[in-house]
């Protein structure tokens, strides 16, 4: 070969998806591919021409706009353009135009199809849709990343005979029963063999011992009705962050309507010390700040654990927040032990990443209380002051620093009557305002961590009642999710930022703020607006689709989309604990691959695009 073309071909060599073929394959592009330049401001292909020609960008830019005139994307060196009309036979659908002096490497149709006909990772990368391209990405990172026993184990393998008992035994009966077969559980099961509910040695603690209750009354007294359940064939890994999200420690397995095994947290995890179910067993028992401030330090090499098992970033956010409750809840427990039983009924609730299930690490805190309606501050204040002051500090302590905004049940405006609650929301709803829409991206995802959660039930009947009649407060939230846009700037280049936690570190993308933050944004609007009343953001997208609010496919778009961004945000994170380094949400592009960066750049083209049809419905120009 000549030598420009032996540069050609080092130059295919690195632009995906050329990068694993073989010299032989590069040869023969780089012998079958003309040359072509176009000087700035040239037409290069025009709607509704015949394209003949892929072209690679090898220097220079070019803008690419639809039918309207509207621009669809900015692309330069190592961008392919033409590609989807050689695709569909040569029809031009959308026009190319230089925006400065370019040189394309053109692989004549022919050429092109050939290649993609031959190998299975061209195609999928050339697929017609950015959506198609990052389910593909997505399975090529799980794909990829080194599974551990976990993942790869099914309960199947684990699972133990279990101890099956008919519903009419007493409790004495059971305990004889469960000594002999030293059971730690036992199945209540009907004539037919389906299971009616699950006992385990804890409940003879708490429902029997504790209660003084006596032992020849019928085990259905005690069990727990309709447990949760595993199929033999999940993996083993799923049945560790069912009990992690649940706090159990025995699943029955069933088959077919049958009791066929029990997993217990022992059997899964007897070799994994730093297992989540373990983790939030051991915070459980935990009888001082001290113990949970050391547990807590266990979190990041958690988070390492997940991303290494290629768990979706749904469940490592929901295994990584269980700990996180647990040691709210704990902190809870033991401030009641000090100062006593609570004088009227209380929900402490958490906002935010927490009660959306969602934390990926160490975060602020964002808390308060909703008190009773039977709240007398001469009476009642001082206790939950030094109830809410010792679980603010006591999370601090573990990790869980204090919110700078001071979102926290410390403060008096987040520690205030069910009225007071009430009076805060409909003010938010009713009048929008700017401090509104501050408010709106915490408050508006709650959850009850602790004490009488029917406080915060009510309060988010009326308070999903309110908004999806709301228009204006709709609008004015559409606003405020338009303030957080992908980080993709001019030629499709990412906008880079600085940590300002940390002003040695390197610039990056911030993939919090401007991947992961749009897409909870909008979930959460169309859920208000739906009156929909799920939390977490991949069930409030289910419930979105469900309900008829966007359709089933621009839904799974973005969840995709937020999948590969949370995946690349978590594995950054998983990285730099890895190093010994301090998480954060920065990621510098030359940290990932090409591939990955190209992937990147399709998942914010469909938040984007998304944000812009949001925008349109609700017509946010009005308030910028």
């Amino acid at each position: 070969m000549e030598i420009e073309q032996l540069e050609i071909r080092d130059y295919l060599a690195q632009c995906p998806p050329l990068t694993e073929l073989s010299n032989e394959i590069l040869n023969e592009l780089a012998t079958g591919l003309e040359i072509q330049y176009a000087r700035r401001d040239s037409e290069v292909l025009k709607i509704g021409a015949h394209n003949g020609h892929a072209l690679l960008i090898r220097s220079g830019a070019v803008e690419v706009t639809l039918e309207n005139g509207d621009l669809y994307s900015q692309l330069g060196e190592g961008d392919w353009v033409g590609h989807r009309s050689v695709i569909r036979g040569g029809t031009v659908s959308m026009t190319v135009r230089t925006i400065e002096d370019t040189l394309f490497y053109a692989i004549p149709a022919p050429l092109f199809l050939k290649l993609m006909e031959n190998h299975e990772r061209v195609k999928r990368y050339f697929a017609e849709r950015k959506p198609e391209r990052l389910r593909n990405a997505i399975e090529e990172i799980r794909g990829n990343a080194e599974g551990l026993a976990l993942a790869t184990q099914r309960v199947s393998e684990l699972m133990k005979l279990p101890l099956l008992v008919g519903s009419n035994h007493t409790i004495r009966e059971l305990a004889v029963q469960m000594n002999e077969a030293n059971a730690q559980s036992a199945m209540i099961v009907s004539g037919d063999g389906s299971l009616n509910g699950i006992i385990t040695d804890v409940d003879f603690r708490k429902r029997v011992v504790a209660l003084a209750r006596s032992v020849d009354i019928p085990v259905t007294d005690i069990m727990t009705p309709d447990p949760l359940t595993l199929s033999p064939n999940n993996h083993a890994s799923d049945a560790l962050l069912l009990m992690a999200r649940r706090n159990i420690r025995h699943v029955p397995v069933v088959d077919k309507g049958q009791v066929v095994g029990v997993v217990s947290a022992t059997d899964l995890l007897r070799s994994q010390s730093q297992s989540t179910i373990y983790l939030v067993g051991d915070i459980s028992a935990a009888k001082d700040v001290e113990r949970l401030a050391a547990l807590s330090k266990s979190l990041p090499k958690m988070l390492v654990t997940l991303v290494n098992q290629s768990k979706t970033a749904q469940d490592i956010g929901h295994a990584i927040t269980s700990i996180g409750q647990a040691i709210t809840r704990r902190l809870l427990t033991l401030a009641e032990k000090q100062f006593g039983p609570p004088p009227i009924p209380y929900a402490f609730i958490v906002a935010g990443s927490m009660a959306r299930r969602e934390q990926s690490a160490h975060s602020d805190q964002d808390n308060g209380m909703i008190l009773s309606d039977d709240y007398n501050e001469a009476e009642h204040g001082d206790y939950f002051r030094n109830v809410a002051k010792f679980v603010s500090d006591g999370l601090h302590a573990s990790g869980y620093v204090y919110c700078p905004g001071d979102i926290m049940a410390t403060n008096d405006q987040w520690r205030q009557p069910w009225s007071v609650w009430n009076g805060y929301f409909t003010q938010w709803i009713e009048s929008p305002q700017p401090k509104a829409l501050l408010y709106s991206s915490i408050f508006f995802d709650l959850r009850c961590l602790y004490g009488d959660s029917s406080l915060l039930e009510r309060l988010q009947s009326g308070i999903l009642s309110r908004t999806r009649n709301q228009t204006l407060f709709q609008a004015f939230m559409a606003g405020n999710a338009m303030s957080h846009r992908p980080p993709l700037g001019f030629f499709r280049g990412f906008v880079l930022e600085k940590d300002r936690k940390n002003a040695s570190a390197e610039e990056g993308m911030d993939l919090k703020k401007r991947g992961v933050v749009p897409v909870i944004d909008m979930a959460r609007l169309y859920a208000l607006a739906g009156g929909l009343a799920p939390i977490n953001t991949w069930e409030r997208l289910d419930a979105i689709a469900e309900a008829g609010v966007l359709t089933r496919s621009r839904v799974d778009d973005l969840r995709d989309a937020f999948e590969f961004i949370s995946m690349v945000r978590l594995q950054h994170q998983a990285h730099q604990i890895e190093r010994g380094q301090a998480p954060n949400n920065y990621v510098p592009p030359e940290a990932l691959s090409s591939l990955e960066r190209r992937h990147l750049k399709d998942a914010f083209d469909v938040v984007s695009s998304l944000q812009d049809s949001m925008s349109s419905h609700y017509q946010t120009d009005r308030f910028r």
